[in-house]
């Protein structure tokens, strides 16, 4: 007797990952996303400045920068070639921003009197060290412990932001431009020695301002007592 027999095709063998053989992967490609230049200048000069305020001149360190900010040194170098560079591009950042909070302040202030205009002025300075750090402030009017350089250009940049108000001051007090020039320092240290005591926390911002307002006001109303006058008052040495 026949038997039909059914045929029954053998199964597909399926590929083992064993030992032998390879599996075929994707790789997953990760792209960075390119940061403008401006912002990353942005965010490199205000890394910066955290740095000089938190730790110091002797720690901003371009190694120190690009580590904090997430980017390589030579990426660094390209936006800031020097590390005085880069000192002098906190400084002007630091004093633009005064610039431009006062002329802001300066409209409300007008035609107002010498304390109230003083008042302006400290408040913007108060302003941007609140934004930016008290690093830049510290720097920017006392860098005689730094090295000449930094203490150069640091005087440099305080002087392009005195600059518009000398002749005004001339012609305040009624004195020489070239004399404005020097009084103009003098009211900057007294204004810096008022707000020491906010930034150290020993005093209120509201006390320092008013501190400040009050030793740059009595300055100004100093300086236009013509010095003859000054002489003449002054007792005469035995």
């Amino acid at each position: 007797m026949l038997v039909a027999v059914r045929y029954v095709p053998p199964a597909m063998a399926r590929p083992s990952h064993g030992a032998g053989t390879k599996k075929k992967t994707r790789t997953k490609r990760v792209t960075t996303r390119r940061v403008p230049p401006d912002a990353r200048r942005r965010q490199l000069l205000d890394e910066a400045a955290r740095i000089l305020t938190d730790e110091g001149l002797e720690r901003l360190q371009v190694t120190e920068l690009a580590e904090r900010a997430g980017v390589s040194r030579p990426l660094v170098y390209r936006v800031f070639p020097t590390r005085h560079a880069l000192v002098r591009a906190i400084l002007d950042d630091f004093t633009a921003a005064i610039a431009e909070r006062f002329q802001r302040a300066l409209f409300r202030a007008l035609p107002g009197t010498i304390e109230s205009i003083t008042t302006a002025f400290v408040e913007a300075c108060c302003d941007v060290i609140d934004q930016k750090g008290a690093g830049p402030w510290l720097l920017l009017l006392d860098a005689r412990g730094a090295d000449p350089e930094v203490a150069r250009i640091g005087r440099e940049v305080l002087g392009h932001l005195l600059e518009p108000w000398q002749e005004r001051l001339a012609a305040f007090t009624g004195t020489p431009v070239r004399r404005a020039g020097n009084y103009l320092w003098i009211i900057v240290a007294a204004g810096r020695a008022a707000l020491a005591g906010w930034i150290d926390g020993t005093l209120s911002r509201e006390e320092a301002v008013g501190d400040a307002t009050r030793a740059v006001s009595a300055l100004v109303a100093a300086f236009q007592a013509p010095c003859t006058d000054v002489v003449a008052r002054a007792p005469a040495r035995r």
